[in-house]
Parts: structure tokens; C-alpha cells; sequence
């Protein structure tokens, strides 16, 4: 089975359809979560491998 996915920003695990994962648009190692809170308000995330930070 594989990992759990959480939200980047606040660590919520992942669940429904309204979120969403994707790799790092820096370095393209990290899978980068985001719940539907922290992506309607816009919350900062940082790449743990590069330090990438987005909105």
C-alpha cells in the first residue's frame, strides 16, 4: 500500500476529489499535497528538497 498523502501546508491527510498532489515545479522529486483550504486561501508550501516555496 502506498503512502499516505498529506497537505504540505497544514498536514491534513488527503482524501477527497477537491484535493490535489503534484511534483515540485522546481525540482520535480517531491510530491507537493494541497487540501481545498490551504489552496482557496492561498497557503504558502515549501519543497522539502529544494526549499521551493509556493502559493
Amino acid at each position: 500500500m502506498g503512502q499516505e498523502k498529506i497537505c504540505t501546508s497544514c498536514g491534513v491527510r488527503l482524501v477527497g476529489r477537491t484535493e490535489t498532489t503534484f511534483l515540485c515545479p522546481s525540482c520535480g522529486k517531491v510530491l507537493i499535497g494541497r487540501c481545498m483550504n490551504c489552496r482557496d486561501q492561498s497557503v504558502r508550501y515549501k519543497c522539502s528538497e529544494c526549499g521551493f516555496v509556493g502559493p
